[in-house]
C-alpha cells in the first residue's frame, strides 16, 4: 500500500492510497467511503480479516478492496477531508458536504487519472461517498472524466416520515451542539463526522432535494449524467438506503447504461463488510465493471 498527500483547490490535504503500482493501463477503481469511516472501511471484512497486507484470492479473505485487486483492477482508496489520514477540520463548522463534492472529488479523480496515464477509471462510493461522486458528475455532466460509477447503498432524497424526520433533526441538532456527530461513542463507525458535513447531507434528505448553496439542483442535474451507472442496494437496508430509495437515484441518472442491483439479505454496511457480499455482491460488481470498462 502506498499513499500520497494531495491538495484541493481550497488548500486541504487529502490522503490517497494505492494498493499496488501498475504500468500497464489496466482499468482503475477509486473507492470512496461514506460518513463515519475512512479508507480502511474497504480493507476489512466483518470478521476483521484483511488489512493493509496481501491481496488474497478472489474467494479468500480480506475486504472489498483486496477482492477488486485480485480481479485485476488498479485499486485506489480515498480519505475525504476530516477522515483517515486527511486533514482535520481547522475550526467548528468550516466544511460542508459540498466541500466533498466541489473540492475533494475532482482533486482525487484528477490525481488518479494523472498517475494512471488516463486509464479507464470507475468511482465506487458507499452511501454518502457515492452521492459525492454523483453530485460532482451532475455539475460537470458531459465533461466527466470517468468511465463508470458504482454506488453501494446511496439513497435519493426521499421525503422522510415523522420518525425519520425527528431522527434527522436530532442528528443535525446534536452535531451542531457538539461541533461533530459522535459516531464512535454511538458505535455508528470509527470516525466522528464534522458537524456541517453531516448536517448538510441530512438536511438535503429532510427537504427531499439535493440543493447546493448556490441553488444548483444536484438531484435534477443527474439527468445530464451519461456515464454508465450501477446502483447497488441491500434488501436488509431498511433505514439508511432501502432499495426503493436507491431506485430513485437510478431512475434519475440520464445514462443509457444503468442498472439497480438489489442484493438479498445485505445491510447498509454489509454491502461492503459482510461475508455474504463476497459471495454475491462483489462478484456482480466486478462482472459489471469488466463488461463496462
Amino acid at each position: 500500500m502506498t499513499a500520497r498527500l494531495i491538495s484541493t483547490p481550497d488548500g486541504v490535504e487529502l490522503a490517497l492510497h494505492r494498493m499496488r503500482a501498475y504500468r500497464d493501463g489496466r482499468p482503475a477503481v477509486l473507492l470512496v467511503h461514506g460518513a463515519f469511516t475512512n479508507h480502511r472501511f474497504w480493507l476489512h471484512s466483518e470478521d476483521g480479516t484483511g488489512g493493509m497486507g496481501g491481496m488474497g484470492g478472489m474467494g479468500g479473505m480480506g475486504g472489498m478492496a483486496h477482492f477488486l485487486g485480485a480481479a485485476g483492477l488498479d485499486v485506489w482508496l480515498a480519505d475525504l477531508r476530516h477522515h483517515g489520514e486527511s486533514a482535520r477540520e481547522p475550526r467548528r463548522g468550516a466544511w460542508t458536504f459540498e466541500d466533498w463534492v466541489l473540492n475533494d472529488t475532482p482533486t482525487l479523480v484528477a490525481r488518479v487519472r494523472e498517475e494512471t496515464d488516463g486509464a479507464p477509471l470507475a468511482w465506487i462510493g458507499h452511501s454518502a461517498g457515492g452521492a459525492a461522486g454523483l453530485c460532482w458528475l451532475a455539475r460537470v455532466a458531459a465533461a466527466a472524466p470517468l468511465a463508470a460509477v458504482v454506488t453501494l447503498g446511496t439513497p435519493g432524497p426521499r421525503r422522510l416520515g415523522p420518525v425519520r424526520r425527528t431522527l434527522a433533526a436530532s442528528t443535525i441538532a446534536l452535531s451542531r451542539a457538539l461541533g461533530r456527530f459522535p459516531a464512535r461513542a454511538l458505535r455508528f463507525g470509527n470516525e466522528d463526522e464534522a458537524a456541517e458535513i453531516i448536517a448538510e447531507w441530512m438536511e438535503w434528505n429532510v427537504r427531499g432535494a439535493w440543493l447546493g448553496m448556490d441553488g444548483f439542483d444536484y438531484f435534477g442535474g443527474l439527468a445530464a449524467v451519461s456515464v454508465p451507472y450501477l446502483g447497488v442496494a441491500g434488501t436488509a437496508d431498511r433505514i439508511f438506503a432501502p432499495p426503493a430509495a436507491c431506485r430513485q437515484v437510478v431512475d434519475r441518472v440520464g445514462s443509457r447504461r444503468k442498472l439497480l442491483a438489489v442484493e438479498p439479505g445485505l445491510t447498509h454496511r454489509g454491502l461492503v463488510l459482510s461475508d455474504r457480499a463476497r459471495q454475491s455482491c462483489w462478484p456482480n460488481v466486478v462482472a459489471w465493471l469488466k463488461e463496462t470498462l
